[in-house]
């Protein structure tokens, strides 16, 4: 009875195996079918219609690793080298122990990174950088110790300015090449723009708060500029505006107290009124010496009355704008008023006489110049090149005889005077610097 169970069991396996077997067997004789079709296509010279009988026999059959080297050299034939490696990688997935595919592969792995190497170079030389570093990352895929395409994607990273990319390959470089001195060289330079990054970024904040100058904000500022040297030591900028800082806080001291010129007053009429109520001589002298005194306690209440007045002003008055031409070119000034809209008196004192430009919310109003008035004063100031410039936040009132905004006052300078051309103006971080 066993036995007869047994047998049974074999029988319903094998009939359950032959449809399987057959199948397997029916594709694989299509696949050997279409593999023959291609290798005609190639006799005759037609690649194209080789190229999609191999596809069809590897839909039939993915493990006829013969359709696949043939398909690899196809695409080899071609130069689309990434395709043929991926196609012998499959090949030696299936036949390991296949070694001319494995000397294939090295050949054409040394082929394939040379021609993604020079095609990123070729890209990065005309700026496409965010183009290249598919090719090198390709290239990296297929040599991940190799740290020539870990220094190249690091170099496109820092020219698009993402610097903390840039340092991660670079520091993934280092660790496969300790040596390199390029590595080191780019590293050094990554901290240099950080610590530019770090100084500009303080620059912003200090000359935001200068901006807005005022005795309240004395100590604000001071802070701000002091960060600035702390990140560059060297900068004149921030060690010329804490001196400006400082003497515009000595000439603040040195203004007396309104209360103290107040009290000198009340003292002096208590004085004028002791003096009268001493007085014997005749009427004569009493009234002069009356005279006398009211003359001065006037004087004094109103040299008191002036002395808070100006205590006032001092107070309120925002931090000056001025400097050279020679270290800022007139239109530089012109331009940043204009940018942040500022309102107030730009004055221009040169051996050409002083001139005046009017901003109201940073477009220009009016100008003068000796004789000149409107938009011929301002056309003879923006040609200035030398002497001392003032700006003050008080817009006094004048008549507008500007309406254009600056960008057309600029163009009709130019249209002007086509001959003449601006030059560049220097930008170094050692010329001085005004809020912005």
């Amino acid at each position: 009875m066993k036995v007869f169970v047994l047998i049974s069991a074999v029988f319903l396996a094998a009939g359950l195996l032959a449809p399987c077997l057959n199948a397997q067997s029916s594709s694989r004789v299509e696949a050997e079918r279409l593999f023959v079709e291609a290798q005609k296509s190639l006799a005759r010279g037609d690649d194209v219609k080789a190229e999609d009988y191999l596809m069809k026999a590897l839909k039939y059959d993915d493990s006829f690793t013969s359709a696949v080297w043939q398909l690899s050299q196809i695409y080899e034939k071609r130069g689309q080298l990434e395709y043929a490696r991926e196609l012998i990688l499959r090949g030696l997935q299936q036949e390991p122990g296949a070694t001319w595919a494995r000397d294939k592969l090295t050949r054409m792995e040394k082929t394939l990174t040379g021609k993604l190497l020079n095609e990123a170079e070729r890209l990065m030389s005309s700026g496409r950088y965010d183009e290249a570093i598919p090719k090198l990352s390709l290239y990296l895929g297929i040599r991940p110790y190799d740290p020539v395409p870990l220094v190249q994607i690091a170099r496109c990273h820092l020219a698009m300015d993402n610097l903390e990319s840039a340092k991660e390959y670079l520091v993934q470089a280092s660790e496969r090449d300790p040596s390199n001195t390029d590595v080191m060289s780019l590293l050094d330079e990554i901290e240099r723009r950080f610590d530019r990054a770090e100084v500009e970024s303080a620059l912003k904040r200090a000359r935001s708060v200068l901006a807005s100058y005022t005795a309240e904000t004395k100590g604000q500022a001071e802070r701000a500029l002091s960060d600035v040297l702390a990140l560059d030591p060297e900068n004149t900028w921030a060690r010329e505006k804490l001196r400006e800082i400082a003497l515009l806080d000595e000439d603040e001291k040195k203004l007396p107290p309104a209360e103290e010129a107040v009290a000198k007053g009340v003292k002096s009429v208590e004085k004028g009124v002791e003096a009268i109520k001493t007085l014997e001589e005749p009427a004569s002298k009493v009234i002069s010496a009356l005279r006398s005194n009211v003359l001065i306690v006037v004087l004094v209440i109103i040299a008191g009355l002036l002395a808070l007045n100006l205590r006032r002003k001092t107070k309120s008055r925002s931090y000056p704008l001025q400097g050279s031409l020679s270290l800022i070119p007139v239109l530089d000034i012109v331009s940043l008023l204009n940018s942040n809209l500022k309102s107030g008196k730009l004055m221009i004192v040169s051996q050409s006489g002083r001139g005046e430009v009017f901003f109201e919310k940073g477009e220009i109003v009016h100008a003068r110049l000796k004789s000149w008035d409107g938009k011929s004063a301002f056309h003879k100031i923006m040609a200035l090149r030398s002497g001392r410039y003032i700006f003050s936040n008080h817009l006094p009132s004048v008549r507008h005889t500007i309406t254009e905004p600056l960008s057309l006052l600029l163009l009709s300078m130019r249209s002007q005077n086509p001959e003449k051309k601006k030059p560049a103006s220097n930008t170094s971080r050692q010329k001085e610097e005004i809020f912005n």
